[in-house]
């Protein structure tokens, strides 16, 4: 029969997802499970993927190696997630290296093995593509809508709203008013005063109206709010000056959600339904204001009816991780050694302040604005408009000096104007390399230094402490150069305190770097708790088998003499889920043509 572990892993797989159990069967016993160790590499950059992987446990990190020859991180794996599904149908080269960073268990589903399956099964061929084409033609479920341009891997996107249209209908119904007025006046005082030009007048009014009609369009269109299982995304733009704000704050960091309705006075407001809702942080000036939300009162209760399931969510990933892991302490602590398969939640997820593996050479190049230093961190730089302003002065000094040398005049005097502005050339380049903003696992740290050390000045703030961040950009040249700012707010604390990334290149794309180590800093500290715990368990245990004089690593009573060990290929230890058992590592030096073994009813091969 199949692999129950295997069969139990990949059903969670969206393209094998909508198959029949005895189809899922035929994918399970095809499945091979496999252990690779930190530095190793799963595929190569350029080489043809032998098919689709599956992290069960352990991290691997996606590189990219660059024409400079330099191997860059571009992302990572981590427990529950896959390669590409196409890797199983297409033969396209890989355009990245994927090598474990950790110590994995992975499910690989070979190329050839899907082309025989679909070969020799029309039925599961059939339910492919018949589940293929449902899902692509499938509306939205209910509660759910379509992406947003940020959305992250594994989140649902709840509500995805804007203001409610009476805020533009209504601005446009005041200016169409205003139009017919102008040209009724018009009209009539054209007709008491037949020499005046009141045509020539109303057309450019109406014009102005039909601009300002675009122009009320186009701000109520580019303001968005997005509320999904994890957060709420708000983005303001405003067309006049060019600007864009994302203000972006965790569902467990919200602690109030207030709704006013329009007063009495807005008789629109009232009729339509719209209202104005303040989303509030532990902070004051960390506040959302929003106006004239359609139907406020039921995003209020979306916010609030989701973050208590985000919470119990990760409550009951932290309590399902914690049991498995106190099954394997058990097992280590009674019944044998532990398990080769680490606990599900027991490990950290990749991208922490860890060693890069082997084979990963750092060398961001001089003028990079991003890059991931030796720990793990994401280290920016500010923009190369900041650079080119620095050394703009001191270029145009070893400019002259260079001429008066070409023309012969001033002798030592050019000399030390081209060696005084090599110098300040070093001083400006000096400062612009040294300011960085470093986002880690656990901090985010802010370097401000200056040559001479006139300044070494180095902040950090603990991941814990940001309650939400915001992003902004001003001006045309900015937006058209991506140029902006990243806004930390801190808990408690007034906006004049915030932490501040200036003139940075993307800024949406550092908070949303920011906010993916916020996630992983809290899955952090819940594994930390997790294991604490499980430790308190152990060494209760090993107090308790003490005081009753049995070894804590001793073979149940009833094992035979030379039983196997718990976890080995031989045997397998009971336990409530079967889910929960290690896989039978396979050895990846084994022909791909050789069958597997497979399990008889008593666990023995």
């Amino acid at each position: 029969m199949p692999d129950r572990f295997v069969l139990s892993n990949i059903r969670r797989l969206p393209l094998l997802s909508r198959l029949a159990p005895h189809q899922l069967d035929v994918f399970a016993s095809v499945t091979q499970v496999l252990r690779y160790e930190p530095g190793e590499t799963v595929f190569q950059q350029g080489e043809v993927p032998p098919g689709l992987f599956l992290f069960i446990s352990g991290n691997g990190v996606l590189t990219q190696r660059g024409v400079d020859g330099v191997e860059r991180i571009f992302g990572q794996m981590n427990s529950g997630e896959y390669t590409p599904e196409a890797a199983l149908f297409n033969e396209t080269p890989s355009l990245m290296n994927l090598r474990v960073t950790q110590t994995a268990i992975v499910l690989f589903l070979a190329r050839q093995q899907m082309r025989g399956i679909l070969a020799h099964y029309p039925d599961i061929q059939a339910s492919l593509q018949a589940a293929q084409t449902a899902a692509a033609s499938a509306p939205p479920q209910p509660g759910m809508v379509e992406a947003f341009e940020s959305q992250r891997p594994n989140e649902n996107i709840l509500i995805q709203t804007r203001k409610h249209p009476y805020a533009f209908i209504g601005k446009a119904l005041t200016l169409m008013f205003l139009t017919l007025a102008v040209w009724i006046g018009g009209a009539y005082f054209g007709s008491v005063v037949p020499q005046f030009p009141w045509v020539l007048i109303a057309l450019p009014i109406t014009l102005l109206f039909i601009v300002l009609a675009a122009f009320y369009f186009l701000e109520w269109r580019n303001d968005l709010l997005v509320i999904s299982d994890r957060r709420v995304v708000n983005v303001h733009r405003n067309i006049l000056n060019f600007s864009t704000q994302i203000n972006e704050i965790p569902l467990d960091g919200i602690h109030e959600v207030n709704v006013s309705l329009p007063p009495l006075s807005d008789f629109g407001g009232r009729l339509v339904g719209y209202g104005t809702i303040i989303i509030k942080t532990s902070g004051d000036a960390n506040n959302i204001l929003l106006t004239e939300m359609p139907n406020p009162k039921a995003i209020q209760e979306a916010i609030f009816t989701h973050k208590a399931k985000y919470q119990e969510k990760r409550a009951q990933e932290s309590r399902d991780a914690q049991r498995s892991a106190i099954r394997g302490e058990l097992a280590r602590v009674i019944g044998g050694p532990p398990t080769t398969q680490p606990a599900p939640g027991q490990t950290r997820p990749a991208g922490q302040n860890a060693p890069l593996p082997p084979g990963v050479i750092i060398r961001p190049g001089p003028f990079a604005l991003k890059f991931t230093d030796e720990d793990g961190n994401t280290v920016y730089r500010k923009h190369h408009v900041v650079w080119f302003g620095n050394v703009f002065l001191p270029t145009l000094v070893i400019g002259s000096g260079l001429v008066l040398l070409l023309l012969g005049i001033g002798g030592l005097l050019a000399l030390a104007v081209v060696a005084l502005g090599a110098f300040l050339f070093y001083l400006a380049d000096w400062d612009w390399r040294n300011d960085l903003y470093i986002v880690g696992d656990e901090t985010v740290t802010i370097i401000h230094r200056r040559p001479l050390f006139l300044q070494d000045q180095k902040d950090k703030i603990l991941l814990a402490q940001v309650d939400n961040v915001v992003s902004s950009t001003q001006g045309f040249v900015n937006s058209l150069m991506q140029i902006g700012e990243v806004k930390l707010m801190l808990s408690g604390a007034d906006e004049k305190n915030a932490k501040r990334f200036t003139y940075i290149y993307q800024p949406k794309a550092v908070q949303q770097e920011i906010a993916r180590r916020q996630d992983i800093f809290r899955q952090n500290k819940s594994q930390e708790e997790a294991q604490r715990q499980r430790q308190a368990i152990v060494e209760y245990l090993s107090v308790y088998h003490e005081s009753v004089g049995q070894p804590p690593n001793a073979y149940p009573p009833n094992a035979p003499a030379g039983a196997p060990t718990a976890y080995n290929d031989s045997f397998v230890q009971p336990v409530d889920d079967y889910t929960e058992q290690p896989p039978r590592v396979r050895d990846r030096s084994r022909p791909p043509g050789v069958p597997r073994a497979r399990r008889d009813s008593t666990g023995g091969t």
